[in-house]
């Protein structure tokens, strides 16, 4: 598995994203890196498999892909990722292509949504040196714990996110659309309705604008994107 930069878990061809760069102006996204972009795109994907709306990639030095994965505890199984397991986080899916051979601190892992314990905990584990969220999670969100000395340690971690505006409201509130619909009563949509309005608000505005059921017809990324974004 590991040992290379390969990108065997997920290869990405960069030129498969269609959303033009006006149509990213106009939505409000110009803020965002490519990497940025691809994790919002992979969070889609996820959705379309019929899971937690999440993406992830690790960029090298250069910011180049050089590992990703998107989010899969649940829907079918893709022989590409741990799937089917509470582990099989976008996060953990991107960090498990890593090489073993040497320490990853000018790498950097970017997702669309803030990181949990989990997976603050395998950025670590990983040696990657800095992490860019999109969206935060006002609930499981872990990233603050990398600004803890005493967790760090001799390896300290860049933390850049959440991003503002229209990209926090669209990559939060997917991943909190698909929870709070799964149980709206559960005491994780009570918590988020508490601890952020605005990101709830967000995402109940997704849902009102019809995003399981764009996710149903198998609407493309480039097409629904726009759509999202308006919502929002």
């Amino acid at each position: 598995m590991a040992g290379s930069f390969e990108r065997s878990a997920w290869e990405f061809d960069l030129g498969r994203h269609t959303i033009t760069q006006v149509a990213i102006v106009a939505a409000g996204l110009e803020q965002l890196s490519e990497p940025e972009l691809v994790c919002l795109e992979l969070a889609w994907d996820a959705l379309l498999a019929g899971t937690i709306p999440v993406g992830a990639v690790v960029v090298d030095a250069d910011g180049q892909i050089i590992a990703s994965g998107r989010n899969a505890v649940y829907g079918q199984p893709d022989p590409r990722l741990l799937c089917g397991s509470r582990l099989a986080h976008a996060e953990i899916n991107a960090l498990m292509w890593l090489p073993v051979d040497r320490r990853l601190s000018d790498c950097r892992l970017v997702t669309s949504l803030e990181p949990c314990q989990l997976c603050v905990g395998a950025l670590r584990m990983a040696t990657v040196g800095a992490l860019t969220f999109v969206g935060a999670d006002p609930v499981n969100g872990t990233a603050w714990v990398l600004e803890s000395a005493r967790y760090v340690g001799h390896r300290p971690v860049s933390v850049t996110g959440p991003s503002s505006g229209p990209a926090d409201r669209l990559a939060a509130g997917l991943a909190l659309a698909y929870t709070l619909s799964r149980d709206p009563a559960s005491a994780f949509t009570i918590a988020a309705r508490e601890r952020s309005p605005e990101l709830t608000g967000a995402a109940d505005a997704l849902i009102e604008a019809g995003v399981f059921a764009m996710a149903a017809s198998r609407m493309t990324w480039d097409q629904a994107a726009l759509k999202l974004l308006a919502a929002v």
